[in-house]
């Protein structure tokens, strides 16, 4: 089981685009579903980070029943 893509800012993100853009990303260790942790992802990313709404992001995992096949953003394929 691996991370293949995240959502947030309502559209599905590769995991390169993804790590370009959490840096200006927030971390809220207090949401209401949060971790509550300063762990690290296989990709190096937080687990309470939050979109531009304030929504935690989700990983698509690659075995995931799901309909992503492309990123949103570089539109690569999802793999």
């Amino acid at each position: 089981m691996r991370i293949i893509a995240y959502t947030y800012d309502a559209d599905v993100h590769c995991p390169a685009c993804t790590k370009k853009v959490s840096q200006r990303m927030l971390l809220d260790h207090h949401h209401p579903y949060a971790m509550g942790t300063s762990m690290k992802d296989d990709h190096g990313l937080e687990y309470d980070l939050v979109d531009s709404e304030g929504n935690l992001i989700h990983p698509v995992f690659n075995i995931d029943e799901h309909g992503f096949t492309h990123c949103g953003d570089c539109h690569k394929a999802l793999t």
